[in-house]
């Protein structure tokens, strides 16, 4: 092989093994600093292309050091790149094995839209998430728009994308944690990405006086006992604490009297 392909096929520091004559940190440092100008260099793409047309043989398939769920491609001894190793199995890679140019560019979009559906189902292993949720964080990934989309397909197949199952999941949350208005709650869909026939669809505003009684009764009977407090400044607190959270004027008006009178009757 000719030193230009040797040099491409030079194993990057980040997924070789550690050798135990390694340079240090700060050595290393600077040797990727000096390489980096001409890394960048856009004369080096055409060389590249030419490497990457001749033909090639699998030497060896070794699961990185760090990442057992990832495996160095060695070809005609030299390191080529390293690949999720479920993408190994799935295209039958094999030691021996001609690697066509077709099969490479296989074997890297596959691999990078395999990361951004790990990194996606990472994200949604915290919480489930709206599908532009997703989008949203794969984009500050810098992942490319058409492997966003390769990887969206892929969980809208999978069922771990599903924006009815999400704002169904959001609406039981807030009910049981933080009740809140059909106002607020569109509000907090829409800006997660949901569309707006989903979330009219699903979000049902005739619950809001019972969810207003709920969310309103722990703060109605801490003002309640307040000394001295009267109905107007009750109302008031009380008003605004309801509409902070996406209560409407008659749906507040109708707690606050309900509340007031109940306490009331409790004195």
């Amino acid at each position: 092989m000719t030193p230009l392909a040797t040099a491409c096929f030079t194993k990057p520091p980040s997924e070789r093994p550690d050798p135990p004559w390694q340079r240090s940190a700060s050595s290393r440092s600077r040797v990727r600093a000096g390489l980096a100008p001409a890394l960048a260099s856009s004369a080096l793409v055409p060389a590249l292309a030419v490497v990457y047309s001749i033909p090639m043989h699998i030497t060896d398939l070794e699961p990185q050091v760090n990442n057992a769920e990832r495996v160095n491609v060695y070809v005609d001894g030299h390191y080529l790149l390293g690949v999720n190793a479920v993408i190994v199995l799935r295209m039958e890679l094999r030691i021996g094995q001609e690697l066509l140019p077709e099969q490479l560019e296989q074997l890297r979009s596959e691999d990078a839209e395999q990361q951004a559906v790990d990194r996606a189902l990472n994200y949604l292993s915290f919480r489930p998430r709206s599908r532009e949720e997703v989008r949203r964080y794969l984009q500050r990934k810098e992942t490319p728009p058409y492997i966003i989309d390769a990887a969206l397909e892929r969980l809208d197949r999978l069922d771990f994308v599903n924006d009815r199952a999400f704002v169904e999941f959001w609406v039981e949350n807030r009910d049981k944690f933080n009740p809140r208005g059909a106002r607020a709650l569109k509000n907090e869909l829409r800006v997660k990405g949901v569309e707006r026939d989903i979330v009219d669809e699903l979000v049902d505003k005739d619950q809001d006086e019972e969810l207003a009684l709920r969310a309103a009764r722990k703060k109605a009977t801490s003002l309640a006992h307040q000394p001295g407090i009267d109905y107007q400044t009750f109302r008031n607190k009380l008003g605004a604490f309801l509409q902070r959270r996406g209560f409407g004027y008659e749906v507040m008006t109708y707690t606050v009297k309900s509340l007031w009178n109940e306490l009331k009757q409790e004195e």
